[in-house]
């Protein structure tokens, strides 16, 4: 099952702007605003994600914090329950693998992937949230959504334009061996 990349939990909307804060003591006060305790395992995975610059797969992110204690079971349940506290979002690869990164901040909501090389570039561009103001408006409660952005970024375009590579619809209909008659 494909999960939202936002949240309408709470918590999701903290920001911090005039906070002094840092973003993990913010992330810290919102576990324990939510009854969850705070750990080691915990603050090692919130470390990793407010570290890394774009979002990881579990798999990244676990081998990033495994030293710290933290094994794969535990990263998935610790993922799991950012996610539902809008700690973190969600968005996918082009060939599906979930991706995580910090929610809070200034970090944005919607990305464009490149199908080649898997580079994340963010969109600014928040055209769905009109849609789900217009239908909280009509009544509806709990309203999420999934918006993923995928196409080859300009780089991987001119390499594969200096490689010579057609565009993929070129590619897929030339004529393979078994289609020359």
């Amino acid at each position: 099952m494909i999960a939202a990349t936002q949240s309408n939990h709470p918590l999701a909307t903290i920001t911090t702007p005039t906070d002094t804060r840092s973003v993990l003591e913010v992330a810290c006060a919102s576990l324990r605003q939510a009854g969850m305790r705070v750990t080691k395992p915990r603050i090692a995975l919130l470390n990793e994600l407010i570290r890394r610059q774009k979002p990881a797969s579990i798999e990244e992110i676990h081998d990033s914090v495994k030293k710290s204690g933290c094994d794969l079971v535990t990263v998935y349940r610790c993922l799991s329950a950012f996610e539902r506290l809008g700690l973190v979002h969600r968005s996918f690869r082009h060939n599906g693998t979930g991706l995580y990164h910090i929610a809070m901040g200034s970090t944005p909501r919607y990305h464009v992937v490149c199908k080649r090389c898997g580079s994340f570039e963010p969109v600014e561009y928040f055209p769905a949230e009109g849609v789900e103001r217009m239908l909280a408006s009509r009544g509806y409660t709990e309203v999420s959504h999934v918006l993923e952005f995928f196409g080859v970024c300009p780089q991987c375009s001119v390499r594969e334009a200096r490689a010579g590579i057609g565009a993929p619809a070129e590619r897929q209909m030339q004529p393979g061996p078994a289609q020359t008659e």
